[in-house]
């Protein structure tokens, strides 16, 4: 699996390089690289990945796993349909795979002038993590890259309705509504500090122990954060949030650096305004929430999607555009080398 993963990155490498040459082909590249990640994922080994044994049994036991609250009523759904005609839980696999990259790659098309460059972000940041484990969280992703750009575009009811369907594919989608009140207009320099206040202000509040006196009963999840803290006192789970863990500093950094230039890469990209306030708070939640560190992975992994297209705006503030997807090869390599291990996916990554 290390071995296909890293050509399909390599290839995907060598295309961000080629696509302004290569336009009467990309579209049809893309949508290849695109079914090759959906077989990745659905074909994939049973127990490569930390829960697709737990995905089998459930999908050989969806009514005892619906009734325990363990899935949410898509999983079901499908899960009840696909056992009509095998018993073969590779296509749930292939189902929950094809859903997620294919809006995620549509969603990028629609959002991005280029197409390869989100595309090598999404392999290296997210597509393990969304596609290979939380596959129910990587439609939910999905969908919300799409909600972003409705949102940009003022059109809040069908971004309202694709977090909504995100909800029955995982109850977490909900706790993305808040991004619905931000709109695309350019701010001020007021409100430019404020966004920048926000990562500082989330590191006082962990420290000062603020974030202790919040309610941790939270409707829907509630339940699934106690199950997850019981297996967690147990042994059978280990989560824990570095607050200076390296791959968040860099994603801290880069939020910075792409806030400095914003008003360049907006000249690009439209709807940069929001992709910068939905990353701030994503990475304000991911360091005041770490005391309940499943809650605060789950709720930071689903707003920091968006991260791909920020990065993605780091290749206009270069004058020569391949020194930007220079920079973002070398990220991209970076993060997959260094986070695999943090999902419980190190074995991955070694050849």
């Amino acid at each position: 699996m290390g071995y296909i993963l890293l050509s399909v990155l390599l290839i995907t490498i060598i295309l961000c390089y080629l696509e302004d040459y290569i336009k009467r082909y990309r579209f049809f590249l893309y949508i290849l690289m695109g079914f090759v990640m959906v077989l990745i994922a659905g074909l994939r080994e049973i127990g490569l990945d930390p829960d697709s044994e737990n995905y089998e049994y459930s999908f050989h036991h969806y009514y005892q796993s619906s009734e325990m609250g363990m899935v949410e009523p898509s999983f079901t759904l499908i899960s009840a349909i696909l056992n009509v005609f095998t018993d073969n839980v590779h296509l749930l696999f292939l189902v929950y795979a094809f859903l997620g990259v294919t809006i995620k790659l549509y969603a990028f098309k629609k959002s991005l002038q280029c197409i390869f460059v989100p595309m090598m972000l999404y392999i290296s940041f997210y597509f393990v993590l969304h596609e290979m484990t939380q596959i129910r969280a990587g439609v939910v992703s999905a969908l919300f890259l799409l909600a972003v750009y409705h949102i940009a575009k003022k059109e809040k009811r069908k971004a309202l309705l694709l977090i909504i369907v995100g909800s029955f594919f995982h109850y977490s989608s909900l706790a993305l509504l808040p991004t619905l009140v931000f709109g695309n207009k350019d701010f001020n320099r007021k409100e430019n500090i404020m966004i920048a206040l926000l990562i500082p202000l989330s590191y006082l509040i962990y420290f000062g122990g603020i974030s202790m006196l919040l309610n941790t009963d939270i409707p829907l999840i509630g339940n699934k954060l106690a199950i997850y803290q019981q297996a967690m006192e147990k042994g059978k789970m280990t989560v824990n949030i570095d607050v200076f863990d390296p791959v968040h500093l860099v994603s801290v950094m880069l939020f910075y650096y792409t806030l400095y230039f914003r008003k360049t890469i907006t000249a690009f990209n439209e709807n940069y305004n929001v992709v910068i306030k939905i990353v701030a708070l994503g990475l304000f939640l991911h360091t005041s929430l770490a005391f309940l560190p499943v809650l605060a992975l789950r709720i930071s992994q689903l707003y920091c999607i968006v991260n791909i297209f920020l990065f993605s705006g780091i290749v206009y503030t270069f004058k020569q555009k391949w020194m930007g997807i220079t920079v973002l090869v070398l990220l991209s390599i970076f993060q997959m080398y260094l986070a695999l291990p943090h999902y419980g996916l190190g074995d991955i990554v070694r050849f």
